[in-house]
């Protein structure tokens, strides 16, 4: 009989110079398919709940895919980006010219 362990993860998610990516999106997906999101908290700090040891692959982001591979003996990690996050666009509502409502 082979027994399950759930791993739980407590990581940080750091940028290129080391320093903590807050209120990140982040996604982990196993080898079936799984997905868990999960968002970054103020200082950088997630936990994520995986549902077995084993390879899971990584998203930060809209970046590029990682993988990581965890094991019961697992506890924290650190991920770091490998370039800058995306820039956040500001979507401005489009003018309208003036208008008159009817009376």
């Amino acid at each position: 009989m082979t027994a399950l362990f759930a791993v739980l993860i407590s990581a940080v998610l750091l940028n290129q110079m080391d320093m903590p990516v807050p209120k990140y999106h982040l996604i982990f997906a196993d080898a079936h398919g799984k997905v868990i999101e999960v968002v970054t908290d103020k200082d950088g700090r997630f936990q994520v709940d995986l549902a077995a040891p084993g390879t899971y692959r990584f998203q930060v982001g809209l970046g590029k895919t990682e993988t990581i591979t965890v094991d019961k003996d697992t506890s924290g990690l650190k991920l770091k980006l490998t370039q800058p996050p995306p820039p956040i666009e500001i979507i401005q509502p489009r003018q309208m010219g003036n208008f008159n409502l009817p009376a």
